[in-house]
């Protein structure tokens, strides 16, 4: 393995095409904690909404002191592809997950944080369609959202996605290994 991106942000962030641009333009390949965490919300018949999945994603940390996410989801993608150079886990939370990253992974990982004013991630939010802006700043106020928003101090980079655009932040994103 090569390259091994953390990415973390707020919700409405611009993560999603921040990824997309890196597995475009990089060929980066995405580590999905999210579909782990539906697979074990349905395999519970438990509702797949997002308190769910934050409060899934809570009891696992509690229970393996926040390994779930290297020993669970990021090993057995990076096993069954080995061929793979560049990684991607756009769903970092909590600093405790970013510190075990580098442990296991050493020089292989960086960790670039996204950011936006909240007007625009206000903005994004409400441009989904998803909800109200009620909703929008519920989660907000979720005590992942809130880590996942401090995670600022930890990262190799801080980019604002209001900004540049997902091109130029993937691009600076590869320089970061080059340093």
């Amino acid at each position: 393995m090569k390259r091994l991106l953390l990415l973390s942000g707020p919700i409405a962030g611009g993560k999603t095409s921040v990824s997309a641009s890196l597995q475009e333009n990089y060929g980066f390949v995405p580590i999905s904690s999210g579909s782990y965490l539906r697979e074990q919300l349905a395999a519970r018949n438990e509702l797949l909404d997002r308190h769910n999945l934050q409060e899934l994603g809570d009891s696992l940390d509690r229970a393996t002191d926040f390994s779930w996410l290297i020993e669970a989801v990021a090993i057995p993608a990076l096993e069954a592809r080995q061929d793979i150079e560049n990684w991607l886990l756009d769903a970092v939370r909590k600093p405790r997950q970013v510190e075990l990253f580098r442990v296991r992974f050493a020089s292989a990982v960086r960790h670039v944080h996204i950011v936006a004013p909240d007007a625009v991630l206000e903005q994004r939010y409400a441009a989904r369609g998803l909800s109200h802006l009620e909703e929008y700043q519920a989660s907000v106020l979720h005590l992942n959202e809130q880590s996942a928003r401090s995670l600022t101090a930890f990262a190799d980079k801080v980019l604002d996605t209001d900004e540049y655009s997902p091109v130029e932040i993937a691009d600076q994103i590869m320089d970061i290994w080059e340093k």
